[in-house]
């Protein structure tokens, strides 16, 4: 069949950026080229502020453009009061614009997709040139409910009404989980049958890694993600002394950026040596941000992978965590089951209860054998259910349907 020419779209983009989606879409993008697609993929700047187009020679490596925002003329007082959700329109304007020069100069593409978090597609959505096609995640009214203070929240929900447009506007939308299918359907006011459940996939490999032995026989834990209340690090850390007590020969390895969002605006390494004891202290090392390349070595060289995340549509993490045979502990929550099979791959325990937190990761740190077999399963899972070139197959035969027009939605998702 004739290669399509994609879009895709994402505000952060690998190395410089992370984060669930722009680590998926990263993978999509390089899975779409492999299988001979001309992909393009429009970021935000390079930590660098490097503006500048990559044509990596790498294999399997799309096309690169990084947009800054446009700035849009505003009175100082009204900018000043919806700072945040003017930045998001001003990117949004920017991508619409991106996407245009690159049509003029290179033709027009095929199909465009974004995520709906922080409404990207929405100047776009209200005159596309290819069909627009919005992949749900983890909206911003979720994130509003973590966030502390009345203007941050009423600004992300505002925020969040923005996301609604494109979703509602776009010619199709897919989801990665039934989770957030649902919750987007009621959030954004669209018809419950319009998205179409595409799981994420990883690369998994052939064969199952080899079974780690314990460093001077200590059990490593490891959370990877930011520092974050939505990510539930606070709860691992109040749990982490508890921990400590049962099960003195373990240790915790914690990686991930730490945003400064604990409690008087103190990082989450200052809290926690706030309230830990001498011994949890000493058991636990705070990595800071790690480069996506470097974090194949720290799934490898762990025991267990903790992440009690209070909100996840779905959660590539545990995806990586599976596919080099390490069991999960989690809360059971959003997406998260649909991805971890409870006391099969892992342990999921009630959303926010520290003692089953607690109880769930003794388990596993006082049984080996159960780490390995919960482990195997975990990879083999991820085998079977979630590989990447799964996921760019069915993502590939989604936008065939759409630009052919037999997409459930109507054409460009006008009613």
């Amino acid at each position: 069949m004739k290669p399509l020419r994609i879009c895709l779209v994402s505000k952060e983009y690998p190395p410089e950026g992370s984060g669930g989606i722009a680590n998926y879409v990263h993978l999509l993008a390089h899975g779409l080229v492999e299988e001979g697609h001309d992909v393009t993929v429009i970021a935000g700047p390079a930590d660098n502020g490097s503006m500048t187009p990559s044509n990596s020679t790498a294999p399997h490596a799309p096309e690169l453009h990084r947009v800054e925002n446009c700035r849009l003329a505003l009175p100082p007082p009204i900018r000043r009061k919806a700072r945040g959700i003017w930045r998001e329109l001003e990117r949004s304007w920017a991508v619409d614009r991106k996407i245009a020069r690159l049509e003029h100069e290179q033709g027009p593409f095929d199909v465009v997709e974004m995520p709906n978090w922080g409404a990207e597609g929405l100047c776009y959505s209200f005159h596309q040139r290819a069909p627009l096609v919005i992949r749900l995640s983890t909206p911003l009214a979720q994130v509003s409910l973590l966030k502390e203070g009345r203007a941050d929240r009423m600004g992300l929900r505002l925020a969040c009404f923005l996301e609604a447009v494109p979703a509602r506007r776009a010619a199709h939308i897919i989801a990665n989980s039934r989770f957030i299918a649902q919750y987007c359907t009621n959030l954004y006011g669209v018809e419950k049958t319009r998205p179409e459940v595409i799981p994420l996939g990883i690369p998994v490999p052939i064969s199952p890694p080899v079974e780690r032995q314990a460093k001077e026989g200590k059990v490593t834990v490891l959370y990877v993600g930011r520092l974050e209340k939505r990510k539930g690090i606070d709860r691992l850390l109040h749990a982490i002394p508890q921990v400590i007590r049962e099960t003195p020969f373990c240790k915790f390895v914690i990686a991930g950026d730490d945003i400064g969002e604990a409690p008087q605006g103190k990082s989450y390494r200052d809290y926690f040596e706030s309230f830990a004891s001498a011994a949890a202290r000493e058991s636990t090392t705070f990595l800071g941000y790690v480069e996506e390349r470097e974090l194949s070595k720290l799934y490898a060289d762990c025991d267990i992978f903790a992440a009690p995340s209070q909100s996840e549509s779905f959660g590539l993490i545990y995806l990586e965590a599976m596919a080099h045979a390490k069991p999960v502990v989690a809360f059971h929550t959003g997406g998260v089951p649909e991805v971890v099979a409870n006391d099969e791959t892992g342990i999921l325990v009630e959303l926010d209860n520290i003692s089953a937190l607690v109880h769930a990761l003794v388990r596993l740190i006082q049984d080996k054998e159960l780490r390995q077999k919960m482990g195997r399963c975990g990879y083999e899972r991820v085998r079977k259910s979630f590989p990447a070139k799964r996921m760019v197959a069915e993502t590939v035969a989604c936008y065939r349907r759409v630009i052919s027009g037999e997409s459930k939605a109507n054409a460009y998702g006008l009613r």
